[in-house]
């Protein structure tokens, strides 16, 4: 069975995941910054991570990219093409409008649409879903022989009574829209959603809010 462990990151408060079984390594999806805070989470766990995922080039996301890459030198930083130039830019990545300088060291793996990542037992698969940013992502799990719910990391695409703002570099309303409705709202409606920032939701309310069934 997954376990979750949410940590809210940053003055954004953005959703930093980390993710195990019942293995001791562990998946970490956008880690924001405040890295103290995930070290501690790590270490209280007795978890060694191995992958990381952004699922955007966002700096409020990625913050802590380096200090754990550092620390967990064999960590394989993931990220969509789309947005792999802004890991490097703080310009791109728009940490330096909050007062940071976030840089994060190049990605070791590139992913595309419909991309797998294997951790442990279980098949995450890679949803491309631009809009936010060109290169935003949703990470999808239906283990269900496994007995698991079946999650959507949501990035910023979709929150609980919302979805991400599409007024910065490479955002489009129309993609973001399209996006929602074209992958995330073909999933079984009884996924639970883990967003990007605030608290978690299911496809089911959020095609009910969007009045989409």
């Amino acid at each position: 069975m997954l376990d979750i462990q949410k940590l809210e990151i940053g003055p954004l408060d953005a959703c930093c995941y980390i993710v195990y079984s019942k293995c001791s390594e562990a998946v970490i999806i956008d880690p924001g910054g405040e890295t103290e805070k995930i070290l501690d989470c790590l270490e209280k766990k007795k978890l060694h991570p191995i992958i990381l995922i952004n699922t955007h080039g966002h700096g409020d996301h990625l913050g802590g990219n380096k200090e754990l890459k550092e620390k967990f030198p064999d960590i394989q930083i993931c990220i969509h093409k789309d947005d792999a130039e802004m890991l490097t830019d703080p310009f791109k990545n728009l940490s330096l409008l909050g007062g940071k300088r976030y840089t994060s060291p190049p990605a070791d793996r590139i992913l595309n649409h419909d991309d797998k990542i294997l951790f442990d037992e279980y098949v995450f698969r890679i949803l491309h879903l631009p809009g936010h940013t060109r290169g935003g992502i949703g990470i999808y799990t239906d283990s269900t022989g496994n007995g698991d719910a079946l999650i959507l990391f949501s990035g910023d695409t979709l929150f609980a009574g919302g979805y991400g703002r599409t007024d910065l570099p490479g955002g489009s309303h129309t993609r973001l829209l399209q996006s929602i409705k074209q992958y995330i709202f073909k999933l079984d409606e009884n996924t639970i959603i883990h967003p990007g920032h605030g608290v978690s939701t299911t496809v089911k309310a959020e095609k009910e809010r969007f009045n989409l069934h």
